[in-house]
C-alpha cells in the first residue's frame, strides 16, 4: 500500500508514477485499475481545500485519514471527482481531538462514474457534511456512514445526494451510535432534481443509544421533483433488542461484551475496509472504549 503525507501545501513523501500534485491538487492518472489501495493522511489542523481528481476509467481504492490530537478548531474543505468511467472505493477515517471541528467534503461523480464511499468518525466535537452530486447519467454512489460518541462527545452529520442527471443511482446507510452522554444527529438528505427521470434515491438511517443519557436524532429526507423515478427511506432509533443481549449473555457474555460484540457488527463494513493495520486497530480501539 502506498503512503502520502499531507502537510499544508506539499507532500512529504514520493508520488506514485505518474500522479501529479500542485496546489493542494492531487491527480490520479486515467486508464489504470489500482491493485493496491493508496493512503493518504492530512497532518494539517487547518486545509483551505484538498482536491482528488481520479481520472477516466481508472480504478482505485482511497483510504484518507484526517487525524489530529490538538484542541485548536479544524476546518478541512475536500473535494473528491471521479472522472467518467472511473469507481472509486473510498474510506475517510476521522479522529479529531478538538472541541470543534468541521469537515466539508464533496464527491462528484461523471458520466458512468461509480463511487462506493465509507465514512468513519469518532471525532470529539465535529460538523462533518458529504456532501455528493451525480452531474452525468449511470452515476452511482454507495454511502455509508457511522458516527461513534461517547461521554459529551457530539458529532453532527449531514450526508447529501443530489441526482442532477437522469438515470443515476443514490443509496445511503447512515449508523449513529452513542454511549454515556454521547449526541449524535444524523442528517440524510436526498434530492431528484426536476427532469431526472429514472432515478433511483434510497435511505436508510438507524440511531443506537446504550445508555439513558445517550441522544441520537436521524432525519431522512427526499426531496422529489420529478414523477419518473424510484425512491425510498426508513429511519430507526433505539436499545439494542433485550432478546439479542439475552441470547448472547446466556452464552456466559456479561452485558458490556455482549453490547460491544453486537456494536461492532455494526461497525465491521467500516473496520474491513480499512488495509492499514496500525490504524484498523487505532480504530477499533477507540471505538471500543467509546462503547
Amino acid at each position: 500500500m502506498k503512503e502520502l503525507m499531507i502537510q499544508k501545501d506539499h507532500i512529504k513523501n514520493t508520488l506514485p508514477k505518474n500522479f501529479e500534485f500542485n496546489h493542494n491538487e492531487l491527480i490520479i492518472p486515467k486508464n489504470i485499475q489500482f491493485q493496491e489501495p493508496i493512503k493518504i493522511t492530512i497532518e494539517t489542523d487547518q486545509m483551505e481545500t484538498f482536491k482528488i481528481v481520479v481520472s477516466a476509467s481508472t480504478g482505485i481504492k482511497i483510504i484518507l485519514e484526517i487525524l489530529s490530537t490538538s484542541n485548536e478548531e479544524h476546518v478541512y474543505n475536500i473535494d473528491l471527482i471521479a472522472k467518467n468511467n472511473s469507481h472509486v472505493k473510498y474510506l475517510l477515517v476521522g479522529e479529531i481531538q478538538s472541541t470543534k471541528s468541521t469537515i466539508n467534503h464533496t464527491f462528484t461523480a461523471h458520466r458512468d462514474a461509480k463511487l462506493e464511499i465509507i465514512g468513519g468518525f469518532v471525532s470529539n466535537v465535529l460538523d462533518a457534511r458529504m456532501h455528493v452530486d451525480l452531474v452525468e447519467e449511470g452515476a452511482e454512489v454507495k454511502m455509508r456512514a457511522v458516527a461513534v460518541s461517547s461521554d459529551d462527545n457530539i458529532q453532527n452529520i449531514d450526508v447529501y445526494i443530489t441526482h442532477k442527471a437522469p438515470n443515476t443511482f443514490g443509496d445511503m446507510t447512515n449508523i449513529g451510535i452513542a454511549n454515556k452522554r454521547g449526541k449524535i444527529i444524523l442528517n440524510g438528505i436526498e434530492k431528484i432534481e426536476k427532469g431526472m427521470k429514472h432515478a433511483n434515491a434510497f435511505q436508510t438511517l438507524k440511531g443506537i443509544i446504550t445508555s439513558d443519557q445517550a441522544i441520537v436524532e436521524v432525519n431522512p429526507i427526499l426531496l422529489i421533483d420529478e414523477y419518473d423515478v424510484k425512491a425510498g427511506h426508513g429511519a430507526t432509533i433505539g436499545k439494542i433488542e433485550e432478546d439479542v443481549l439475552y441470547y448472547l449473555m446466556s452464552r456466559g457474555l456479561n452485558k458490556k461484551e455482549a453490547e460491544k460484540l453486537i456494536i461492532n457488527g455494526f461497525l465491521q463494513p467500516v473496520i474491513d475496509e480499512i488495509d492499514d493495520e496500525p490504524l484498523r486497530e487505532r480504530f477499533v480501539s477507540l471505538v471500543n472504549s467509546r462503547i
